[in-house]
């Protein structure tokens, strides 16, 4: 009787546990593992499991979540003290979603769902790691001395922001070189914007370009490649400039178009809240471009609204 009663109040319940097969992955990659019900010391009918996939992006302080995808299993059954139950758990990770950063990370919460007692819930981490391309392209500009910031990967409403510091390789010549990409099946698709010291202040210097599969499979060609074209960007950014309002009013706007950008699912599931925050920004940064447009080549009525609101 006692027994009973602890376990409806959740002392003595029956529990779960979702055990992966591993904790790392890439974006489309297929989670494996099992569900393992543990009973408690009284018998108790589970009436369901449900597991959430959740990604949690956080934005200013402030964490936003988005539940991927739920998998039930609606079948409900009894589980007799003591015993353990197991059921085999998969699910395929989309291809374009975030890379797991600083701002952004994934977790599997399971529910168990119990009769007449306290339920049972279960948070399991996985990390998505950069597709093979993508991390090619790091690598490679890891070895050129850019390393990656700490508010790398962060998201900006439309595509996930990859930002890297020079520590050796344009130290002195540029504060910072940011890019998107997306991953296509015969190479890769970068839009790269460096910030230029000039003598008027920075200077954001943008340049689309695209890096065949043969190529990123060749480390030393790839890093010699990636330095000639960011070299160039330097020496000469009057040739590389990019109006805003190419990309539809914020300099990333456009990326929903790509193949396989990275951080698209997270548009489409966060981008319009993720703006929302960041519109509180927007008048700083609005100012600051028109600031450095008037100092340079008059290109504002080309680029238009930060945010891609009307003139």
């Amino acid at each position: 009787m006692i027994k009973n009663l602890m376990a409806k109040l959740g002392k003595g319940a029956a529990r779960v546990d979702l055990v992966l097969d591993q904790e790392d992955y890439l974006p489309g990659d297929l989670v494996t593992g099992e569900l393992v019900i543990q009973g408690g010391t009284v018998e108790q009918k589970i009436n369901e499991i449900l597991v959430d996939l959740t990604l949690l992006i956080r934005v200013k302080g402030k964490d936003f979540s988005h539940l991927i995808q739920q998998f039930p299993f609606y079948e409900s059954f009894t589980i007799q003290p003591g015993e353990q139950k197991r059921f085999p758990f998969s699910c395929e990770l989309p291809r374009d979603l975030p890379v797991s950063g600083n701002q952004v990370a994934y977790f599997f919460v399971t529910h168990l769902d119990i009769a007449s007692g306290v339920d049972h819930s279960d948070r399991d981490y996985i990390q998505i790691h950069p597709p093979s391309s993508l991390q090619k392209v790091l690598d490679a500009l890891n070895e050129l001395g850019l390393r990656e910031k700490y508010e790398s990967r962060s998201f900006n409403g439309y595509a996930q922001e990859f930002e890297l510091f020079p520590t050796t390789f344009l130290n002195g010549q540029v504060e910072e070189v940011e890019f998107v990409a997306g991953v296509e099946t015969s190479g890769l698709r970068l839009l790269l914007e460096v910030d230029v010291y000039s003598w008027s202040g920075e200077r954001e210097v943008r340049r689309e370009i695209w890096l065949d599969h043969t190529l990123i499979q060749d480390p030393e060609a790839l890093r010699n490649h990636l330095e000639n074209i960011l070299q160039e960007m330097v020496e000469s950014p009057s040739s590389f400039r990019m109006p805003t309002s190419l990309y539809g009013g914020h300099k990333h706007s456009g990326l929903s178009k790509w193949s396989g950008a990275i951080g698209g699912f997270a548009a489409g599931a966060l981008g319009a809240v993720v703006l929302s925050e960041l519109m509180d920004d927007g008048e700083e940064i609005v100012s600051e471009a028109t600031e450095a447009l008037d100092e340079e080549t008059g290109l504002f009525e080309d680029m238009g609204d930060f945010f891609g609101a009307d003139d």
